[in-house]
């Protein structure tokens, strides 16, 4: 008797310890906490990401994610359904993206608004609201990545073909020839050395030349306004009378011929100037051609002199 009284008490015993212990799994595994169902649209991979991962609104956890599936519809969309906290403040900005945990790789969703859109987020047709995934700031840095080093691929192969043996047989021969015009630069810098000493000489007779142009010029100018001065003083003598006219031609006359052969004189010179800066237009800035030399003058040519 007494055993099966034990063996009775042993097995209440455990019966009452498992009820326990499946009310205390029961108590910690229920959701007291209401939720609600969002569907996270992504056109970009989910690497790292699982069911039970947890999902954060600016840093704060107010969820978990639920389940990881394709989209039946449009192909290449991956579907995630998280389940958040009823009293998160979603709104019509709410965006996605995918972090990482630390070392282990494990991934995240992380919710966040845009500016301006204040408006709560609710589904239109019953169903569960859909919030648009993002491209993640480690998916950014890889695409650059990868667009960096496709660009690095195509100078290393420019480069390549830059340095290749025929464009590096050109770039000698085209260092020989600059290094040949440098070379003649040099010749030539030297050979005008004389010839710029020599400039502020020439300025100084292209000047000398200049002011006694200018010296003609004024002279014929006033010999000019003599002769009309004596033309008006002719005319004025005309009206005088017969007597005034032979005063005139006694006195006025031989003076107004002196006039006109000064006026003649001074023309040839001017037609002879021009002449010279017509047949030597260098004379003005270089000064004129030496004359040849005549007989008993050093370098007098006999042969030249006969031809």
């Amino acid at each position: 008797m007494e055993n099966r009284a034990y063996a009775l008490a042993a097995g209440l015993f455990t019966l009452l310890l498992g009820m326990g212990v499946v009310a205390v799994a029961l108590w910690f595994g229920g959701n007291t906490v209401e939720t609600r169902t969002y569907t996270l649209t992504s056109r970009y991979p989910v690497s790292g990401l699982n069911p039970q991962a947890p999902v954060r609104y600016r840093g704060v956890t107010v969820g978990k994610v639920v389940s990881i599936k394709f989209d039946p519809v449009e192909t290449g969309n991956i579907l995630v359904d998280v389940s958040v906290e009823a009293g998160t403040p979603l709104t019509k900005g709410i965006y996605a993206q995918l972090g990482s945990q630390g070392v282990t790789g494990l991934a995240y969703v992380i919710l966040d608004n845009d500016a301006g859109k204040s408006e709560p987020l609710v589904a239109s047709d019953g169903s569960a609201a859909r919030i648009e995934v993002r491209q993640s700031f480690m998916d950014g840095v890889s695409e650059s990545g990868q667009d960096m080093i496709n660009n690095f691929n195509q100078v290393a192969k420019r480069v390549s073909l830059l340095l290749s043996d025929e464009n590096q047989k050109q770039l000698v021969s085209t260092l020989r020839n600059l290094d040949l015009i440098a070379a003649r630069v040099a010749t030539l810098t030297n050979e005008m050395t004389p010839t710029l000493k020599g400039l502020p000489a020439l300025a100084s007779n292209a000047g000398v030349a200049m002011k006694s142009a200018d010296t003609l010029f004024s002279s014929l100018t006033q010999r000019l306004d003599t002769f009309e001065r004596a033309a008006k003083g002719a005319e004025q003598l005309a009206g005088s009378g017969v007597a005034l006219s032979e005063t005139m031609l006694s006195e006025s006359l031989p003076r107004l011929n002196l006039l006109l052969d000064d006026l003649v004189v001074s023309s040839r010179r001017l037609d002879r100037m021009l002449n010279d800066i017509n047949e030597q237009p260098h004379s003005l800035v270089f000064g004129r051609n030496p004359l040849p030399p005549g007989p008993g003058e050093p370098g007098y040519s006999t042969t030249k002199s006969a031809r």
